[in-house]
């Protein structure tokens, strides 16, 4: 059985980060005059507050390397695409991707933009031919096209590649909207 690792650690990640986002607007609800709230609790509990304190201090840093291997959380679940190219007519084995969405059409959408995809399809063309369209079908059966991994043999996990392209984009589209409109 192949272990969706990425798959797993992403919840994981949303999860911490709602939590922390939770907390903090809690926090600042009980201290609106910026006082410390452990200054009034027991003395025996300084070392409790202490432990917490470092327990979430590593808890964050694992949330933060766990975030930069894998990458922002992605919508959807992770989908396996199968691709024949040009090799098929030798009999070669064909490609599976692994992306994210919400269903098979969206993650088709999702892997036609990433440029790791792109790369691979436009390689899939003839040689004699280097004007043709690239020799690749989309193989739709449930056996070879599906929600989850693989079960078995390689596959090109293109994830990451898919999650760092969606915070590009969102990074874009923030700084876009915070520059002002010009007035005409």
């Amino acid at each position: 059985m192949t272990i969706d690792f990425i798959g797993e650690i992403h919840p994981l990640i949303a999860h911490f980060r709602a939590m922390t986002t939770r907390h903090q607007s809690e926090q600042a609800r009980r201290t609106p005059d910026g006082t410390d709230p452990r200054a009034d609790q027991p003395r025996g509990e300084d070392a409790r507050i202490e432990h917490d304190r470092e327990c979430a201090e590593q808890l964050t840093a694992v949330m933060e390397r766990l975030l930069q291997l894998c990458g922002p959380p992605l919508p959807g679940h992770a989908h396996t695409l199968t691709f024949a190219g040009p090799e098929r007519h030798d009999g070669e084995a064909p490609y599976a991707f692994v992306v994210n969405g919400e269903s098979i059409t969206d993650a088709r959408l999702s892997l036609g933009a990433l440029p790791g995809f792109c790369q691979w399809y436009d390689e899939q063309r003839s040689w004699n031919e280097p004007e043709a369209d690239p020799d690749v079908v989309f193989l739709a059966d449930e056996s070879d096209s599906h929600c989850g991994l693989p079960a078995a043999g390689f596959y090109n996990d293109l994830r990451r590649e898919q999650a760092a392209m969606r915070e590009a984009e969102t990074v874009a589209s923030e700084l876009a909207s915070s520059i002002p409109e010009l007035e005409g």
